[in-house]
């Protein structure tokens, strides 16, 4: 038996050692942060390709085993081809502007989000993703100006008395989507006169505004960046004018009069304004041309198809075929609806009427789409009609009121319907 005792210890020592190696390992493990396998593609998605300077950005980084790294504006990720990494997978996240927040991340789903915030400065942030022996291919997100596709320049009025004046010159900077883009600087310059401000930052529907005071025809430039900038001409009248007199409060749908009339700096003179035309500002067609001849008024009627504040100009060649223009900034606002159920607690099998009162009464409704909750639903020319519900239960109508021009208004009328 004693023979046999140097083996035992020995084999014990092996056991011991195989133990005391795995417990090592084991803690490495558990310190070691989990990352990306082989074969792991990257791909990096923005929820906007355009920063404000001192914006932030939700980034996404989705890591999938078998399909092919890339970037994007896109919500997700197309399903199939792979499979999602571990839970808890550490991302690393960088960019050339601005900062990542936080610059680690670990994924659920596949999926590892931070969002970018801008620093104040316009420029390319360049983002990518590391994990372990993967990378995303770069994102590109534009800030401030450099998300700017062009710069549009305006002016109220763009044409001043003989003598001289003070405008109102207007740039917006907008994406190549045509939208206002937020906290870009904006330089002004003129050739005549001068500019209140040459530097001002756009708000948040991408305007940036300054006043000229001249004496002399003048061209205001408006920049940003390297995009194409914006110049509007602003002129002195020297004989025709266009007043634009806009009524006192204005409703989308609503019959709105306006009128527009010529005038001259010189005494005694008929003023003469052909081919006049006025642009509401909300996206439907042009007026018709018409002449105005002498100081009458021309009045026209306009049915606005959108709400918010918008720009109103109208346009004409004077009598030696100049330009003619002056354009005024109106609020236009949006009606209200509400709807009752007569009765509002009512039985099976019972009449219900409903009732939806349009504010103001003056607001021309195209159509009532009535939807009762119950797999019913009618289109009305008017705002009342009956409903007959064959079960019990609370009910919620739902009533699309439709205008004639612009967006519909939803009422939600609750009714309870007793046995």
């Amino acid at each position: 038996m004693a023979a046999h005792r140097p083996q035992v210890r020995f084999a014990l020592s092996i056991a011991r050692t195989a133990a005391i190696v795995a417990s090592l390992v084991g803690i490495s493990c558990d310190k070691m942060p989990l990352v990306a396998p082989t074969g792991t593609a990257i791909t990096l998605v923005s929820a906007t390709n355009v920063l404000p300077v001192s914006g932030s950005a939700e980034i996404t980084a989705f890591l999938i085993q078998g399909v092919q790294s890339g970037t994007g504006t896109t919500a997700g990720v197309t399903a199939g081809g792979g499979t999602p990494v571990h839970n808890g997978t550490v991302v690393t996240f960088s960019t050339t502007m601005g900062r990542i927040e936080p610059a680690e991340a670990q994924t659920s789903a596949g999926k590892a989000v931070v969002r970018l915030i801008g620093d104040g400065r316009s420029g390319t942030a360049t983002i990518r993703a590391f994990s372990g022996g993967a990378a995303s291919d770069p994102l590109e997100v534009k800030i401030g100006s450099a998300g700017a596709a062009r710069v549009v320049a305006t002016a109220n009025p763009q044409s001043l008395p003989a003598n001289g004046g003070t405008t109102s010159v207007t740039a917006r900077v907008e994406d190549a989507e045509g939208n206002g883009l937020l906290g870009v600087p904006v330089s002004f310059s003129t050739d005549k006169g001068t500019l209140s401000q040459t530097l001002v930052l756009t708000n948040d529907q991408g305007f940036a505004v300054t006043q000229l005071t001249t004496t002399q025809p003048a061209t205001v430039t408006a920049s940003s960046g390297s995009v194409p900038q914006g110049t509007v001409a602003i002129s002195l009248r020297a004989q025709t004018t266009l007043t634009i007199t806009p009524p006192a409060a204005m409703i989308v749908s609503t019959p709105a009069v306006f009128t527009v009339t010529a005038g001259t700096t010189v005494s005694g003179a008929t003023p003469i304004v052909n081919n006049m035309q006025v642009d509401f500002g909300d996206g439907t067609p042009k007026t018709a041309p018409v002449t105005l001849a002498g100081t009458t008024g021309q009045t026209m009627q306009h049915l606005f198809a959108r709400k918010g504040s918008l720009t109103v100009v109208a346009t004409g060649l004077d009598a030696e075929g100049s330009p003619v223009s002056n354009s005024v900034q109106v609020a236009v606002g949006g009606f209200t609806a509400a709807g009752s159920a007569q009765p509002s607690t009512a039985i099976v099998g019972a009449t219900v009427t409903f009732n939806i009162t349009v504010g103001p009464a003056s607001v021309i409704i195209d159509r009532y789409e009535f939807d009762f909750g119950d797999g019913n639903s009618t289109v009305t020319s008017a705002g009342q009609t009956t409903h007959v519900f064959g079960s019990a239960g609370f009910r919620t109508v739902a009533v699309r009121v439709v205008p004639v021009a612009g967006d519909a208004v939803v009422v939600l009328i609750p009714l309870i319907i007793n046995p």
